[in-house]
């Protein structure tokens, strides 16, 4: 039996551009006085709409549901086969469209962390650059369509690895990627991150704060993770010394900085961005970390929100001769 909802009905007149009604409806009177308040109109009505539209759009999605397995199977690979496309700089990057967070991550690409946008379009051409907890790649990719830099990502959720190494492959930039599932620490261990491989674009954590929180995230299933010291790879793998590396591993952070001290001594590696705040706790231990080998903070990234998030270090010139040479 067919659903009363998807049952067709007799035809009607055609709906009116509803957008169009709106805005010649507010310009009726578009006297001098008017005009501030109808522009702050015509911005509600957008917003009206816009809710409207995502509201039935909601509504048709609910009914595909109805559809046998193997139709919605092909209606998902459909509905992945069209990327999201956001603008840049440095060109135009394709996002698999894997859920509502990983297109948000897309969409915010220049506006949710100008700070490290502008630290990356900084970096000398080619350099190595890190990108330790790289989630779906946001960083990456814009780093990596700079097309003079070599990058290196690493994401050891499995869910967000099958999103970095998919826009990868959208934007062909599997020759200028290394893409590895891996997570690093203080030692080599297998340990377990907190995740769910049904949400994409998601910041996991291998070790969930006990804090009560109004609107804390806990994430359902336990996933085992390789772990080892930043040192240990380079060693074991000769890969490039980085020149630039950006971390951000909730929860982690502290062991990658212990089992990278002779990565960090080496005068090749130029900056380092770390998710942290400069008063807060963590930040102090990695400022006091740097110091002695001749980091410093160089600029303080600030998210849309206008909250202090991240710090960028930079190695002083001459510090770092001394150090090397003493």
């Amino acid at each position: 039996m067919v659903p009363r909802a998807l049952r067709p009905r007799p035809e009607a007149e055609p709906c009116p551009n509803v957008e169009v009604w709106l805005a010649e409806s507010l310009e009726e009177q578009p006297t001098e006085g008017q005009q501030e308040v109808n522009i702050s109109m015509r911005e509600r009505a957008g917003r009206v709409v816009h809710l409207a539209f995502r509201a039935g759009a909601k509504r048709t999605l609910a009914l595909l549901k109805w559809l046998p397995v193997e139709q919605r199977a092909d209606l998902v690979d459909l509905l992945l086969s069209k990327p999201a496309v956001v603008a840049t700089p440095h060109g135009k990057i394709r996002f698999l469209n894997h859920s509502g967070v990983s297109y948000w991550r897309a969409r915010t690409i220049m506006t949710k962390e100008p700070d490290s946008m502008r630290w990356i379009d900084a970096m000398v051409p080619g350099s190595v650059f890190w990108d330790i907890g790289a989630n779906v790649g946001v960083l990456t990719l814009y780093a990596a369509m700079r097309g003079d830099l070599e990058v290196w990502a690493f994401e050891p959720a499995a869910v967000n690895y099958y999103n970095l190494v998919a826009n990868c492959e959208l934007n062909g930039l599997e020759k200028r990627v290394r893409c590895i599932q891996l997570g690093f620490s203080d030692q080599s261990e297998i340990a377990d991150i907190h995740v769910s491989q049904l949400m994409s674009g998601r910041s996991f954590t291998f070790r969930e704060s006990t804090k009560v929180k109004p609107n804390k995230k806990v994430y359902p299933s336990l996933q085992a993770v390789q772990l080892c010291t930043i040192d240990d790879f380079i060693a074991r793998y000769g890969a490039p010394c980085p020149n630039y590396i950006k971390i951000d591993v909730p929860g982690l952070t502290q062991d990658i900085f212990a089992g990278a001290k002779h990565t960090l001594a080496q005068p090749e590696l130029k900056g380092i961005q770390v998710e942290a705040r400069e008063h807060g706790g963590g930040g102090r231990r990695i400022s006091e970390l740097l110091a002695p080998i001749g980091f410093k903070i160089t600029s303080r990234g600030m998210r849309r929100e206008g909250l202090q998030r991240d710090l960028v270090f930079a190695r002083d010139v001459y510090t770092s001769t001394a150090v090397c040479t003493g």
